[in-house]
């Protein structure tokens, strides 16, 4: 039996909904096609991205918590199989937090949640990317990771995983660039077949007036006039 059922009795999902005017409901119509989805995937999706970033943590439920157990009961019962290259100390270690990838069907992205347990001993789960991101680079690279916060806060933005998408997004070449580089560049390297480099008057003639067939003009000679 799951939590929600536990506790209340009433099943483990409720609905959510609210009235709107039949205009906006196409507008959210035309939307949803637009990005290749139903409207209830549109809906799903925007309350996941509120989530996401503001979500402050909750009980893990009765699925999450099998999961957990599986993959710790798993780990544990391997000595040394989490860090095969040190193994002083390995009795003492035990696993607090850990990022889930959860997955549904087939072929379907894996969604992320991290897991740890609060003051009291209880297992908590939160969808927050923060809380993920604040733990993998505290351990990854705490130097970056404080870089980030710092600038998160001198640009305003609310949250590090905004503040890294930025900064990767600001450094990393737009297709666009490419693109532009690209047409530039076939237009500045006319070069003729000996490898010279030409003028833009001689590209022109070239580019406009070649082929096997053709031969330049013969300037027709000036008759000779006799005075009488």
């Amino acid at each position: 039996m799951t939590r929600a059922k536990q506790k209340e009795g009433k099943g483990y999902y409720l609905h959510v909904g609210t009235k709107i005017t039949y205009s906006d409901r196409d507008k959210l119509d035309v939307i949803a096609k637009g990005m290749g989805m139903t409207l209830y995937q549109l809906l799903q999706a925007l309350m996941l991205a509120m989530v996401r970033y503001f979500d402050a943590g909750s009980l893990i439920t009765y699925e999450h918590n099998a999961m957990l157990n599986a993959f710790a009961n798993t780990l544990f019962s391997l000595k040394d199989s989490y860090s095969p290259l040190s193994l002083n100390g390995h009795e003492k270690r035990t696993v607090n937090r850990a990022i889930l990838l959860v997955e549904q069907p087939p072929r379907k992205q894996p969604q992320l949640m991290a897991v740890s347990k609060d003051q009291y001993g209880n297992i908590v789960e939160s969808y927050n990317f923060d809380t993920m991101l604040s733990d993998f680079m505290g351990a990854l690279d705490p130097e970056a990771l404080q870089a980030i916060i710092r600038e998160q806060k001198k640009q305003g933005y609310f949250s590090i995983a905004h503040t890294l998408h930025e900064l990767i997004l600001q450094r990393a070449e737009k297709p666009a660039d490419i693109m532009s580089q690209e047409i530039a560049d076939m237009f500045t390297d006319a070069r003729t077949t000996t490898g010279e480099q030409v003028n833009e008057d001689v590209h022109y003639n070239r580019k406009y007036n070649k082929g096997d067939d053709y031969t330049a003009p013969t300037p027709r000679k000036r008759r000779a006039r006799a005075d009488l």
